[in-house]
């Protein structure tokens, strides 16, 4: 019996150590998803559940959520409840990890961003693990009790959390519009007509994306459209992608105005629309391509 109280602070120390833990490791892992932001909502497209708009809400609010609980874990305020969020959390991200191993995805998981290389296997180890030290930190936290004005600060810390991805990274669908990129004419028809003669029929609509390699956002332009192709079961062919290399450095320039990536949605042999990486319109190229 008189070791009972050393056992108590022993087991709150251990408690307290734990709960910091996960409050770092979800903090981190919100902030790494935040830095690389445009990967994070790609990788969600990239599943084909949501379109590309929400796919911008939904990687905020994951941020968001996850914010908010690491916060709250490190200010120990209401522990079990917290507690029990993230044990939740931690089952419902790996089921989808099981879900996205099941069907063969090997790339990254964005759990860290870029930060850390997981592919699906690997990150469903590591939910399990934090899985145990949270349900082992419920045990041990199991008495705690949160005062009444910790529901009003927690509900402040949902809310400034879910709001920090918005203000630090507004969603592209919220700042980009349909502004036209800037080309040239001359060269982009020296381009259709002289390096693009082979395809047929001439005037079907496409999709004509210039890039280049080495520049991060022409490999995600590249990915993006791939997406939105797979999504919706677009012809491969309609979509083309131009590199310096195919067209001689000068032309490309030249077209591009030295931009890029630079896509040109053409319908019916004439542009229609141009886009970078961030205002890519999903709805709009679909509907053309599908005609």
């Amino acid at each position: 019996m008189k070791n009972t109280p050393r056992r108590d602070r022993i087991s709150h120390m251990i408690g307290l150590i734990i709960r910091l833990l996960l409050g770092v490791i979800f903090v981190a892992s919100a902030a790494a998803k935040l830095w690389s932001i445009d990967r994070f909502e790609l990788y969600i497209f990239s599943y084909g559940f949501v379109s590309l708009n929400l796919s911008f809400l939904v990687a905020r609010i994951c941020i968001g959520v996850e914010l908010a609980l690491g916060v709250l874990l490190l200010t120990g305020w209401l522990r079990r409840l917290t507690l029990t969020l993230v044990a939740l959390i931690l089952l419902a991200f790996s089921i989808f990890l099981g879900f996205a191993a099941l069907v063969g995805r090997t790339d990254s998981c964005q759990c860290f961003g870029q930060l850390a290389d997981m592919p699906p296997a690997v990150s469903l180890l590591k939910n399990a693990l934090l899985l145990v030290l949270t349900l082992l930190c419920t045990r041990l936290s199991a008495s705690a009790e949160g005062r009444r004005w910790h529901r009003w600060a927690a509900a402040v810390i949902a809310a400034a959390a879910l709001a920090v991805p918005f203000a630090v990274s507004v969603p592209d669908n919220w700042m980009f519009g349909a502004t036209g990129e800037i080309y040239d004419e001359k060269a982009l028809a020296e381009v259709l007509d002289e390096k693009l003669d082979s395809l047929e029929p001439r005037n079907s609509n496409k999709i004509i994306a210039f890039v280049t390699p080495g520049c991060p956002y022409c490999h995600m332009t590249r990915q993006k459209l791939d997406y939105i192709a797979a999504r919706h079961h677009l012809p491969t062919e309609s979509i083309i992608y131009i590199e310096p290399g195919d067209i001689g450095s000068r032309l490309f320039l030249e077209t591009t105005r030295g931009a890029s990536p630079l896509v040109l949605l053409i319908e019916e042999g004439t542009v229609s629309a141009t886009f970078h990486y961030r205002n890519i319109n999903e709805r709009k190229i679909t509907r053309a391509l599908r005609r």
